[in-house]
């Protein structure tokens, strides 16, 4: 049985947003993170992969840093998001000679680079901010994810703490809504 709507996805957005803000805030919570972090870390595809995805995470978002440094000191090679015109997004090695600047949107980004294609990815970490265990999920409002997500060969990843994690979407799932290949949360984590 499908889940009662109960907010638009800017709605949603915008209290989820809050939610995720004090959750990170209250340093109580640094245990729950670490054990989701170490349980992507402990997944065969991170293990197993050659390039991971991942975005460089800003303020009020879950902090991507542990997901660098642990690829990087495992001779795993990062590729960060850069976005393009028409909401398109391509990934660029994260190396020592990439230079980062922040958008006119506050989001940090390469500014030049290697260029990697789409297929040569084995993980991408997908960011949210809303997360239901069928794995869909409600990003952050440009759809950037859901087009890049469309022919994307390899796994494709959320974390989601505590209060990003519901049982069934409480939004309207859209046809070009798509969902993640995995989602980890804690084993003792109730669905809102």
């Amino acid at each position: 049985m499908m889940a009662e709507i109960v907010q638009s996805k800017r709605a949603l957005r915008e209290l989820q947003t809050t939610k995720l803000h004090d959750f990170l805030k209250d340093s109580t919570n640094k245990p729950k993170l670490a054990a989701l972090y170490q349980r992507l870390f402990d997944s065969p595809a991170f293990n197993n992969s050659r390039t991971i995805g991942v975005t460089l995470s800003m303020d009020d978002e879950l902090d991507t840093q542990p997901i660098i440094h642990e690829a990087l000191a495992h001779d795993i090679q990062v590729a960060v998001p850069r976005t393009l015109p028409h909401r398109q997004m391509e990934f660029v090695l994260l190396e020592e000679k990439t230079q980062l600047n922040q958008t006119k949107f506050g989001t940090i980004e390469p500014v030049n680079g290697t260029v990697i294609a789409k297929n040569q990815m084995d993980v991408l970490i997908v960011p949210g901010l809303a997360f239901s265990r069928n794995h869909y999920r409600v990003g952050y409002g440009g759809g950037f994810y859901d087009r890049f997500l469309k022919g994307f060969e390899g796994v494709s990843i959320s974390i989601a703490t505590p209060v990003q994690l519901f049982e069934q979407p409480v939004w309207d799932v859209e046809t070009f809504d798509v969902p993640i290949d995995q989602l980890i949360f804690s084993e003792d984590q109730e669905g809102l």
